[in-house]
C-alpha cells in the first residue's frame, strides 16, 4: 500500500479564500504559530497583506526593535522587513478603479456581489480590489446593512470628485437598501457599466436642485416612485440609452418593489411620464417599469388605465411594464453562460472555487 502525505503548507489547498473571512483566517493561522512567510505562501498573498491585518512589524518597529530581530519574530527575511517598513508608492489609477469609483458614486453605493456583476469579475477579485481602494482612502470600510452582501461606499471626497459637485456623506438607509440594490441591478442588465448610457437618480436630483436655484428643505422636495408627492418635480430611478420592445432611445427607468395605494400610484406614474415628457437633457422615448411580482405590475397597469386621456392620450411616449425578477433571472443565466464560455475558451486559466476556511484555519 502506498501512503501519501499532505503538505499542510501547499498553496493549492487554499487556492481561493472565502473572501469575507480572510482577516480572521490570517489571524487564526498566526495564532496557531505560522510565520508571516508561511501564511503568505499558504494563502497565495503578499507579506504586505499579512502585515496589513496583523501589524506586528509596525508595532515592533515602533518599539525600536532591530530589523533582524523583527524578521526573526515574524518569520521574514530582513530585506522583506525593510520593504514592509518603506512607504508604498502613491497608488496608481487604473481604468477598473475608475469604473468602480465612478459607478459606485453615481449609484450612491453598490454591494459586493452587485459590483462583481457590474465589473464582470469574480467576487474574490472584487474583494481584493475594494481592499486596495479602502487602503488608498477612496471608499469607507465595507458596511453591512441588514442582511446580505456588504456595501462599497465611496467617501464624500471620492464621490464629489467623480460626480463633479460637493456631496454629503451617504449611508444606505435600512428601509431603502433593497431599492438601491435593485436599481443597480437594473442598470447592469440594461446597459452595463457604460457611464454614457445611464443617468442615475443621484445625478437627476442634482439637476433638479440646480434648476430650483439651490433651494433646500421642503421647497426642494422631489417626488419619486417610492415616495410620491403631489406638486413636486418627479425624479426617475434612472435614465438609460437602450432598446426596449424594438424602440431605441432614452428611456426613463422606474423600479417598483411594492404595491402602492391607487392614489399614490397615480401620482407616481403621472409624475414619471411628465418628467420624461418635459426632459430637455435627454430626448425620451418611453418609460420602463420593472416590477417585483405580478401584483405590483397589475398596480402599475391599473394606474395607466386611469391616466387622464386629455393630457396623456396623444403623448409620443411608450409605457412598458415588465417583471423585474424574470428579467433579472434571464440576464443572470445569460451572464453565467458567457462566463463559463469564457473560462472554457481559456484552458490555461486556473478555475477557482470559493471554499470556507475559517474552521480549517482553527483546526490547523
Amino acid at each position: 500500500m502506498n501512503h501519501k502525505t499532505t503538505n499542510p503548507l501547499r498553496s493549492d489547498r487554499w487556492a481561493v479564500l472565502e473572501f469575507e473571512h480572510r482577516d480572521q483566517i490570517i489571524a487564526g493561522l498566526r495564532g496557531h504559530g505560522l510565520s508571516y512567510r508561511d501564511i503568505a505562501q499558504l494563502l497565495g498573498i503578499r507579506a504586505r497583506q499579512v502585515e496589513a491585518v496583523l501589524g506586528e512589524v509596525a508595532v515592533l518597529h515602533g518599539r525600536e526593535t532591530s530589523q533582524v530581530e523583527i524578521g526573526r519574530r515574524v518569520g521574514l527575511p530582513r530585506t522583506t522587513v525593510q520593504d514592509l517598513l518603506r512607504k508604498e508608492r502613491a497608488p496608481r489609477s487604473t481604468p477598473r478603479k475608475t469604473m468602480v469609483l465612478r459607478g459606485a458614486s453615481e449609484m450612491h453605493a453598490m454591494q459586493l456581489d452587485v459590483l462583481g456583476w457590474f465589473l464582470g469579475m469574480e467576487r474574490n477579485h472584487v474583494y481584493e480590489l475594494t481592499q486596495r481602494l479602502l487602503a488608498e482612502g477612496h471608499i469607507k470600510p465595507l458596511e453591512e446593512v441588514l442582511s446580505g452582501q456588504k456595501w462599497v461606499i465611496p467617501t464624500r471626497v471620492t464621490a464629489s470628485k467623480y460626480l463633479g459637485w460637493r456631496t454629503a456623506d451617504w449611508m444606505p438607509p435600512n428601509g431603502l437598501a433593497e431599492h438601491y440594490r435593485a436599481v443597480a441591478q437594473a442598470r447592469i442588465m440594461l446597459v452595463g457599466p457604460n457611464p454614457e448610457m445611464f443617468v442615475s437618480e443621484r445625478i437627476l436630483r442634482h439637476r433638479i436642485g440646480k434648476t430650483a436655484g439651490g433651494k433646500r428643505g421642503a421647497e426642494f422636495e422631489v417626488s419619486s416612485g417610492r415616495d410620491p408627492k403631489m406638486g413636486h418635480p418627479h425624479v426617475h430611478d434612472g435614465r438609460f440609452l437602450g432598446v426596449v420592445d424594438g424602440l431605441r432611445g432614452w428611456w426613463a427607468l422606474e423600479v417598483e418593489l411594492s404595491r402602492k395605494d391607487p392614489e399614490y400610484m397615480d401620482i407616481a406614474l403621472r409624475g414619471a411620464i411628465r418628467a420624461a415628457r418635459d426632459s430637455v437633457t435627454e430626448s425620451m422615448v418611453g418609460v420602463l417599469y420593472l416590477c417585483r411580482s405580478a401584483k405590483v405590475a397589475d398596480n402599475v397597469t391599473a394606474a395607466s388605465e386611469r391616466l387622464p386621456q386629455a393630457e396623456f392620450a396623444r403623448l409620443s411616449l411608450d409605457l412598458v411594464i415588465r417583471d423585474f425578477d424574470l428579467e433579472w433571472s434571464k440576464w443572470l443565466r445569460d451572464y453565467n453562460t458567457r462566463r463559463e464560455a469564457a473560462k472554457a475558451a481559456s484552458p490555461n486559466r486556473r478555475r477557482r472555487t470559493l471554499v470556507h476556511l475559517t474552521q480549517e484555519a482553527e483546526a490547523s
